[in-house]
């Protein structure tokens, strides 16, 4: 039986936090919207009654850096990967996201991994948490 890796400082041989990502989630550009359109769409109506959310809406956004640095032919590649996807149904878990290599459990593109995997806190409580979650995983490599 294989025992999970120690979380010291490095995920090496781990990559719990991908295996129900489906795919990397940037934070893409939004278009501005006017206060025409948000009155004219009732869940944008509604969730803009909060006067930070509407100005949010107003203002659009630019999307994280690191989706504005990704290379164009892998951005290519991941927009064509994402327009085909299939969410599971309901209750699942994604599946493991589409840049995990499964031999090495790294990331393909590490270098371009969008904030909120920049943001995951190794040995933190959610990757303690998936790591509980995902044991069987690593009692069968």
């Amino acid at each position: 039986m294989t025992k999970l890796p120690v979380v010291v400082d490095d995920c090496s041989g781990c990559g719990v936090c991908c295996f129900h990502m489906g795919y990397p989630a940037f934070k893409l550009p939004v278009e501005p919207l006017t206060n025409e359109e948000i009155d004219a769409n009732e869940h944008l109506r509604r969730i803009a009654q909060d006067p930070r959310t509407r100005e949010q809406l107003l203002a659009g956004s630019p999307g994280e850096k690191n989706w504005q640095t990704l290379p164009d032919d892998l951005r290519n590649e991941l927009e064509s990967f994402v327009q085909t996807y299939e969410p599971p149904p309901d209750g699942e878990l994604d599946p493991p996201c589409y840049w995990l290599d499964r031999e090495t459990r790294l990331c393909k593109h590490h270098e371009h991994r969008p904030r909120v995997c920049r943001d995951f806190e190794i040995g933190g409580y959610g990757c303690l948490d998936w790591r509980t979650f995902y044991v069987d995983e690593f009692r069968t490599m």
